[in-house]
């Protein structure tokens, strides 16, 4: 069970009242603290650590739970879903013949070119996750530059479901 550091009526206000305390969730899976619209924090998983933006909304600790009990069910499976998650994308983004044309970076040092599904999913590396408190997912993955600056934007659901990817950024 999360420890909410105090009850979720706006920021709690120190004695001294020259600074709000921070809104935190204290979880074994890490600290998220209330930003803007959502909370954030680092997940260690087994092969890297990611940021994860938790949901929030006017309902901030029944919304907030029920995003991270999304990350506990992603986090069992993390491994599972990265992999799925990259050949979902490889399979989306190669033509016809298995390959897949990407552009090269933004500074015109590596051009584009022509490069296998493998190494497509070799070189693409997760950045962060929004978990949501309705079960569905956005990944945010790095393309390590094969389409100049751009990211990979992944829609799914926690039931397992994956929903469609494509370039953003």
């Amino acid at each position: 069970m999360p420890i909410f550091s105090h009850k979720f009526s706006g920021l709690f206000m120190p004695k001294n009242k020259s600074k709000p305390e921070p809104v935190v969730i204290h979880d074994s899976l890490g600290t998220f603290t209330l930003n803007r619209k959502n909370y954030e924090g680092e997940v260690k998983l087994p092969e890297c650590e990611i940021t994860v933006f938790l949901e929030t909304d006017g309902e901030e600790e029944t919304t907030a739970f029920a995003s991270l009990q999304s990350l506990r069910a992603f986090v069992k499976n993390a491994a599972d879903w990265d992999e799925r998650i990259r050949q979902f994308a490889a399979d989306d983004f190669a033509g016809k013949d298995g390959t897949i044309e990407i552009w090269g970076d933004c500074d015109g040092n590596n051009e584009g070119g022509i490069i296998s599904k493998d190494e497509f999913m070799r070189r693409i590396s997760m950045n962060f996750i929004q978990f949501y408190a309705d079960g569905s997912l956005f990944f945010d993955y790095d393309l390590d530059e094969m389409f100049t600056d751009h990211g990979l934007g992944v829609h799914a659901h926690i039931s397992g479901r994956i929903e469609s990817c494509a370039l953003w950024g």
